[in-house]
């Protein structure tokens, strides 16, 4: 009876242990962060790839300020080499903020690119923020 009591005893504590690890780690990865907080030079276009761990729906906040000059935003969904997912296509000129609000629905490797257009030869100096709030 006590050997049957200890066995018993192990299995929970280790389930209750196991449990415990996988709940950390889920809350590890969905609690709201920046993904990227960026003030760059572009000469042509600069690309981000970053991981999101999805339960459901996931909000990102993406932020986008050019001084100058027009640039185009693009965020993206990669599932494999033959479907690619456009969550969005903007652009964003200097007298706007594009800050653009997306819902994502599938874990996953996701892209962002700022790109400026190829009429000004002058580089263009670009803030980015990515931040998933929920």
């Amino acid at each position: 009876m006590k050997k049957r009591y200890k066995i018993l005893t192990l299995g929970i504590l280790l389930t209750v242990i196991i449990v415990s690890a996988v709940a950390a780690y889920v809350y590890s990865e969905y609690v709201p962060r920046v993904l990227v907080d960026d003030s760059l030079t572009l000469k042509e276009n600069h690309q981000w790839q970053f991981d999101l761990y999805v339960l459901g729906n996931r909000n990102v906040n993406i932020t986008v300020r050019t001084v100058q000059y027009l640039v185009f935003v693009t965020f993206w969904y990669q599932q494999n080499q033959a479907a690619t997912t456009y969550l969005f296509d903007k652009q964003v000129t200097n007298t706007t903020q594009g800050g653009f609000n997306v819902s994502v629905q599938q874990g996953g490797t996701y892209y962002l690119s700022v790109q400026k257009t190829e009429q000004y030869g002058e580089n263009v100096t670009t803030l980015v923020h990515v931040e998933v709030i929920s």
